[in-house]
């Protein structure tokens, strides 16, 4: 009666450790991909802006930064990144040839390991007329 106890318990136990031996797969090791993030997009989203605004936005700490890339209208802009230890600062001023219309910013980045990451907002760029009349008006309302 110990004896047939004894065989049971003893073939449970290695039914259970060959389950264990099988249920690790050595050759379907899932690697995770930390995409870069974008945050603080300034203007706005859908905000009105003069030509030549600046723009910035942040990236997360991990992207690298000579990937850091951002384009208005398929114009790409010419960034200054700053390294702030846990993330970069970017910033770039929007081309002149930019005015009157609405346009989006898109950027992107990829991480050390090829993760690539994209984003973008819009914004409304005001006619350069409007801006000098604008400016005119304010102008003459001063020397009153």
């Amino acid at each position: 009666m110990i004896k047939k106890s004894l065989i049971s318990a003893s073939l449970i136990t290695s039914i259970g450790f060959a389950g264990s031996a099988f249920a690790y797969n050595a050759g379907n090791v899932e690697t995770t991909c930390k995409d870069p993030q974008f945050k603080t997009f300034s203007p706005e989203h859908k905000a009105e802006v003069d030509p030549e605004s600046e723009i910035s936005f942040t990236v997360s700490g991990y992207a690298d930064p000579s990937t850091i890339k951002a384009a208005a209208k398929n114009v790409p802009l010419e960034l200054n990144i700053v390294d702030k230890n846990s993330f970069y600062a970017v910033s770039a001023k929007l081309p002149a040839s930019l005015t009157g219309k609405y346009a989006r910013i898109h950027v992107s980045a990829h991480n050390t390991s090829e993760c690539k990451a994209k984003d973008g907002w819009l914004i409304k760029i005001r006619d350069k007329a409007t801006v000098s009349e604008d400016v005119a008006t304010e102008n003459a309302e001063e020397t009153q």
